[in-house]
């Protein structure tokens, strides 16, 4: 049961009071500020009911006293004046509701429910908020190679703009993260971060989630919802692959980035917004205009700031110090007693592809440490994934005269060749063993101009075929 504490020097009013939630919640009642102080050191309190006026210490003077002891105890003052002063001071002190006498039985009570829930909902929050600091560890960022610190380093001096952004990158790079680290490093950095996965959603309710609808806008409607622009706020608001955006839902979000206004679905009011738009996408949106997949003016709002972030094999010296940061994080959380890699094992960490990139990176810790992270004090070659042992090593490339994005691109058409034709041409099962989707490995393979019907391995000269 919840504890209240009632703290008022007319005994008639402590009576009603006790009468009133002696059922549904453990109570402690006193006439005086002083033996209320003394209650609270002793017992855990959840709400507290005082009256304004009281002999030798009344009822503001306390409440800026538990405001300095307990900032988030919710305090519901309690007075027999309707004055409007008292009530406004109470307020800027720092109550969180107020109530007259006489009471008005269930009006206190939801008074008392509310603020109960408050509390509740603010733990909840301080919870969430650890729990993305710690998936999204803005001050944590692990990453020293060129094309990496570039790419923070412009996310640094777009954040003390409200510029749109717009984040590419292949899958698993990061771009959620560094989206969060342009809003925490920017001046919004108190409203709301709300993120939108586009791709996955229907595209008959895209819409009615970013815009909301009113009550009637259609079969089911039964009250106004909001849409995640009314959430975000004056906040930012995250469009992870913006590039699944329907075409009719670009027509309605270039609007908003030229005019700062949009309607809810079923809704005649326009609704001004000052929300930040930060978008990310792991597709070449300039081919996606090209062949009309995305609008180009769109594409030209979204993209006045571009920022780029390198895939992990284009990073591998980032690839021990990420591997280091999982397990320490993976080992704490998951009671392991694994505390540092095998030299052999990281080698094959630092070797491998990682088409998954970073994502995929923590994964295969996590994986390896509740697989055998009780038991071993290291982790071992034999322990990563079958991709990891039996994989065999990549034909040589000669790459002289060849630039670095020519390089990277030929490697991977000789990856993905190779893991299509492992898999006898069918592409779901080339890009599970690529630990990718088969929407990406397609993309990939149009971007680099892969057969998969013709794609077959030419003969390898050091083994005599």
């Amino acid at each position: 049961m919840k504890h209240l504490l009632i703290v008022d020097d007319e005994h008639g009013s402590r009576e009603a009071l006790r009468a009133i939630f002696q059922k549904q919640y453990e109570l402690s009642i006193t006439g005086s500020a002083d033996q209320a102080g003394q209650i609270l050191e002793k017992k855990p309190i959840d709400v507290v009911l005082l009256d304004v006026m009281m002999p030798e210490k009344d009822g503001l003077a306390f409440l800026k006293e538990l405001q300095d002891r307990s900032p988030d105890l919710p305090v519901i003052m309690v007075s027999a004046s309707t004055a409007v002063r008292p009530v406004v001071e109470a307020i800027r002190v720092g109550a969180c509701d107020y109530v007259t006498k006489p009471f008005d039985v269930e009006e206190i009570r939801r008074t008392v429910a509310r603020a109960i829930e408050s509390v509740a909902l603010k733990r909840q929050v301080r919870v969430l908020q650890t729990e993305v600091s710690r998936a999204y560890p803005i001050d944590g960022i692990i990453g020293e190679s060129e094309a990496f610190r570039n790419a923070l380093a412009d996310a640094r001096k777009v954040a003390q703009s409200d510029a749109t952004v717009l984040i590419t990158g292949e899958s698993g790079t990061g771009k959620e993260l560094v989206s969060r680290c342009i809003h925490a490093w920017s001046e919004r950095r108190d409203e709301p971060f709300v993120p939108v996965h586009c791709a996955a959603m229907p595209e008959t309710l895209i819409e009615s989630e970013l815009f909301g609808y009113e009550k009637g806008a259609f079969t089911g409607a039964d009250a106004r919802k909001m849409g995640r622009f009314d959430l975000a706020g004056s906040g930012s608001l995250f469009l992870d692959e913006v590039g699944e955006m329907p075409l009719t839902t670009q027509v309605k979000l270039l609007r908003i980035l030229q005019e700062r206004e949009f309607i809810r679905i079923g809704g005649t009011r326009v609704i001004r917004t000052d929300v930040r738009i930060i978008a990310a996408t792991a597709r070449d949106l300039r081919r996606e205009v090209e062949e009309k997949r995305f609008r180009d003016d769109l594409f030209y709002r979204l993209s006045v700031v571009p920022i780029h972030l390198p895939p992990l094999r284009e990073r591998r010296d980032d690839i021990p110090r990420l591997a280091k940061s999982f397990l320490d994080d993976y080992a704490k959380n998951l009671h392991a007693v694994t505390a540092r890699f095998a030299d052999d094992a990281l080698e094959r960490l630092c070797s491998y592809d990682w088409p998954g990139n970073v994502r995929e990176l923590r994964n295969v810790i996590e994986r390896t440490l509740v697989l055998h992270g009780r038991a071993e004090e290291e982790i071992r070659p034999e322990f990563l994934p079958d991709e990891f042992r039996d994989a065999r090593p990549a034909r040589p490339m000669h790459s002289d005269g060849m630039s670095l994005r020519d390089a990277v691109n030929a490697y991977e058409r000789d990856l993905i060749t190779r893991a299509i034709e492992r898999a006898n041409g069918v592409q779901t099962t080339a890009a599970r063993s690529l630990r990718t989707t088969r929407r990406i490995l397609k993309y990939r393979m149009e971007k680099l101009d892969i057969d998969a019907g013709a794609a077959r391995l030419p003969p390898d000269p050091g083994n005599g075929s």
